[in-house]
C-alpha cells in the first residue's frame, strides 16, 4: 500500500530533476583590461577578449582573471590578466561590450 503512495511522488521528483538539468549552458563574453606593448618600435594598446561556455551554476561576473596565450614575435607567452565578463544572450542578437 505504501508503494502506491510513494511511486507518484518519485515520478514527480524525477520529472522535476530532469527538467531542471536540461537548462542551456551559459556563455560569457570576457574582455581584459587594456595593456600596452611595443612592436617594431610602435606602441600598441590591446585588450584580449574571449567567449567562454560555463556551467549553469556559475555566474559570468564570478570570472575575475583569465590566462591568455599570445605570440607576437618569438616564443608563445602565457599571461594572466584581469577580466570583466558579461553573460551573452545566445537566443537573440547579442551586443558585445
Amino acid at each position: 500500500m505504501k508503494i502506491r503512495k510513494i511511486l507518484p511522488v518519485l515520478v514527480v521528483a524525477m520529472v522535476v530533476v530532469l527538467v531542471a538539468s536540461c537548462k542551456k549552458s551559459r556563455y560569457c563574453h570576457c574582455v581584459s583590461d587594456n595593456y600596452t606593448i611595443v612592436i617594431n618600435a610602435d606602441t600598441v594598446t590591446r585588450a584580449d577578449t574571449a567567449v567562454v561556455n560555463v556551467d549553469r551554476g556559475m555566474k559570468c561576473e564570478g570570472i575575475k582573471q583569465m590566462n591568455f596565450r599570445t605570440k607576437d614575435e618569438g616564443p608563445v607567452v602565457y599571461t594572466n590578466r584581469s577580466v570583466k565578463c558579461v553573460e551573452l544572450e545566445v537566443d537573440t542578437v547579442a551586443v558585445l561590450p
